[in-house]
Parts: structure tokens; sequence; C-alpha cells
């Protein structure tokens, strides 16, 4: 934990393995999780529309247990924003949202074959 996903517009002009890396990199330069819980990923959306005169844009969605307080949350999403911004410049949008999942009902297995 936590999940990063990044959602970006198929004509969004940009490294998309390098932006999984930086995302990856800023959620552990938080420093509010163990490294070796981050999860990082992206999804390409072929069908959109957007208000925007330009349509292009990424959408960062960080999935956290519950239990950070409101500060910590901002401090992800801020990090998160100035380590990404860099690598999209040419992008019309780019917004960030950290989401609590219920940690009582959260359920994981790992296989450990």
């Amino acid at each position: 934990m936590p999940h990063c996903i990044i959602e970006y517009t198929a004509n969004a002009d940009i490294d998309i393995k390098n932006l999984i890396d930086v995302a990856f990199e800023s959620v552990d330069q938080s420093g509010l999780f163990d490294r070796s819980a981050i999860k990082a990923r992206a999804i390409r959306y072929e069908h959109y529309k957007s208000g925007q005169s330009r349509d292009d844009y990424i959408h960062i969605t960080i999935k956290i247990l519950s239990g950070r307080n409101a500060a910590q949350k901002k401090h992800l999403s801020d990090v998160v924003l100035e380590k990404v911004a860099p690598h999209i410049a040419n992008i019309k949008s780019l917004t960030v949202d950290i989401v609590d999942m219920d940690r009582a009902s959260y359920g994981k297995l790992l296989n450990n074959d």
C-alpha cells in the first residue's frame, strides 16, 4: 500500500514508463510509506471528453489505507504534483486525488511460492 494509478488520455504526449517511475519515486519521497509497499500503474483512455479547449490530461489517484490525517494527505498530493509536473509540461491538466480505503474492510492475499 499505497496504490498509485495514473490515468491519461491517448493524445497525451508523454513517456508513460518514465511517468510511472517518477510517480512511484514521488510517493516514496513523501516519507509516508514503506517503499516495498508502493505500487504504481497506468491506464490509457482511448475514449474521453473534456470541457476544456484541449482535452489531454493526466489524473493520478493514490489509494491509501485510512488513518492518515489531512496534512499528510495534502503533503502527499503536493509532493506528487511537484515531482510529476516537470515531466508533463505539454499536458493541459494534471490532477492528483488521495483516496482513503477503509482499513477495516481492506483485504489482501499474498502468494509466496
